[in-house]
C-alpha cells in the first residue's frame, strides 16, 4: 500500500500486572494516538490491519497499523497548525476500501490503498457536520448536521463534557444525512429539534441505523432510536422503566440485527441487555454495579467488555445474570478527554481487545488477549471499580 511515511514497529508486550494476561501496546510515540469510538469498526485488509489517529510532528493525520510487523503507514499529509482541526470517523467502508473525515464541515473519501481523497458533502451555513459511518451494503456514509450554536452556547464535549447539558436544552435543529460514497448525492432522511447523535447503521442490514437522543441520560425524553431508511419513521426501543433510569452506550451485535445496551437504575443497580431491532426478544440480566463513565461492547451476549474505573473488565453471561467481573487488564488511563477514553471494543474473532490509555501520559492503543476461560481470571474487588 502507499504511504505518506512509515515508521517501525513501536509493539512491546508485557503481562498485566493483576491479571497476568499478555497486552500489546502497539504504539508508543510521544504523542497521542487513538482509535475512535467504540462502534467504529477501523479494521481492514481481512483484520490484519487497524486505522487509527495520531498526533506526530505537531500535526493530526490518519495512520494505519499491520498487527503482524507493527508497522505504520501514514495516510494524510496534514501539515503543522492546519487551520481547520480534521475529524476522523475511523469508520472502514469494507466494500469500496476507503474511509471518511470531515474538514471544515466538509466530507471527504479517503482511499485506502492509493489515498486519493475525494470531495464528497458541504455542510450548509448554520450547521455542523458530523459523523462518517457507512451502512453493511457501503453505497452510503452516514451524518448528521447540527444547528450552529456558537452564539449562545459554549461547548467542549471532548473535555468532560463541557456544554453537554446547555447543548440538550437548546433542542438543536439536527438532521439525519445520508451521502451517496460514489457521487456524493445526498438525502436527508430525518429533522427534529432535539440533539441527536450516535448514528450507528447495522453492520448487515443496509437499510437500518440507530440513533439515539442525546444529553445527560436521565433527562432524555428517550435514548435509543431505530430507524429503517426505506420509509423513515424512527421508533423508540427500550423504553425507560422507572423515572430516572439511565439507559445508553447502544451497540449493534455482531449479527446487526440485536442493539446491545446498559442500564443504570435510579437505586444504583446495573444490567446490561439486548433487543432485536424490531423491539422484540428484550434480554436484560443484572451485573456488578459500576459507575459511568463507562463504555460497554461485545459480538453477542456470552461476554461483555467494560472501561469503568481504572480496569478493563470482562462480565460472562450465565444463562441468569452476569457472573462476577473479572479483570482482564489494567488500563489505568484518566477520562478527562474524550479521545483518551479506553473504548474498548472486541475483535472480530473474540480474542483480543482493542483500548486506549493515556497512563504513560501520551494516549496509546493497546490489545490484549481474552483468554480462553475467563472464569481464572481475577475478580473485580469493589474498591477497584
Amino acid at each position: 500500500m502507499k504511504a505518506y511515511e512509515t515508521y517501525p514497529s513501536e509493539v512491546t508486550e508485557y503481562k498485566d500486572r493483576i491479571s497476568g494476561v499478555t497486552v500489546h501496546q502497539l504504539t508508543s510515540y510521544l504523542g497521542h494516538s487513538h482509535h475512535t469510538y467504540f462502534t467504529n469498526n477501523g479494521w481492514w485488509d481481512d483484520n490484519k490491519r487497524l486505522v487509527f489517529n495520531s498526533d506526530r510532528a505537531n500535526a493530526s493525520n490518519l495512520f494505519s497499523i499491520e498487527v503482524a510487523t507493527g508497522k505504520i503507514s501514514r495516510l494524510t499529509d496534514f501539515g503543522p497548525g492546519e487551520k481547520d482541526p480534521v475529524h476522523f470517523a475511523n469508520d472502514v467502508n469494507h466494500k469500496r476500501n476507503e474511509i471518511y473525515f470531515i474538514q471544515n464541515d466538509r466530507m471527504y473519501a479517503l482511499n485506502l490503498e492509493n489515498l486519493e481523497q475525494r470531495f464528497l458533502y458541504q455542510a450548509p451555513s448554520g450547521f455542523h457536520l458530523h459523523g462518517g459511518l457507512t451502512g453493511a451494503d457501503g453505497d452510503y456514509v452516514y451524518a448528521t448536521l447540527g444547528e450552529d450554536l456558537s452564539d449562545r452556547v459554549y461547548a467542549n464535549l471532548s473535555a468532560s463534557y463541557v456544554g453537554m447539558r446547555e447543548t440538550f436544552y437548546a433542542k438543536p435543529d439536527t438532521r439525519i444525512i445520508r451521502i451517496q460514497a460514489e457521487t456524493g448525492k445526498t438525502e436527508e432522511l430525518w429533522q427534529e429539534n432535539c440533539w441527536i447523535g450516535h448514528v450507528n447503521p447495522s453492520p448487515t442490514k443496509p437499510d437500518l441505523l440507530t440513533f439515539c437522543h442525546e444529553g445527560p441520560w436521565n433527562l432524555v425524553d428517550h435514548r435509543i432510536w431505530v430507524m429503517d431508511t426505506k420509509d423513515c419513521k424512527p421508533y423508540p426501543i427500550r423504553k425507560r422503566k422507572a423515572e430516572g433510569e439511565k439507559i445508553g452506550h447502544e451497540y449493534w451485535f455482531a449479527n446487526g440485527e440485536q442493539i446491545g445496551y446498559q442500564v443504570h437504575t435510579p437505586d444504583h443497580r446495573s444490567y446490561f441487555g439486548f433487543v432485536r431491532y424490531d423491539g422484540t426478544g428484550e434480554v436484560e440480566a443484572p451485573c456488578v454495579p459500576f459507575p459511568s463513565p463507562d463504555h460497554i461492547h461485545s459480538n453477542d451476549f456470552r461476554l461483555i467488555v467494560s472501561d469503568s474505573g481504572k480496569a478493563i473488565k470482562l462480565y460472562r453471561y450465565n444463562g441468569t445474570d452476569f457472573d462476577s467481573a473479572r479483570v482482564l487488564c489494567m488500563h489505568d488511563g484518566s477520562f478527562f478527554y474524550g479521545s483518551h477514553h479506553p473504548h474498548p471494543r472486541f475483535t472480530a474473532d473474540g480474542k483480543q481487545i482493542l483500548f486506549n490509555s493515556n497512563v504513560s501520559g501520551y494516549c496509546n492503543l493497546y490489545l490484549a488477549d481474552v483468554p480462553e476461560d475467563v472464569t481464572a481470571l481475577p475478580e473485580v474487588e469493589r474498591t477497584m471499580q
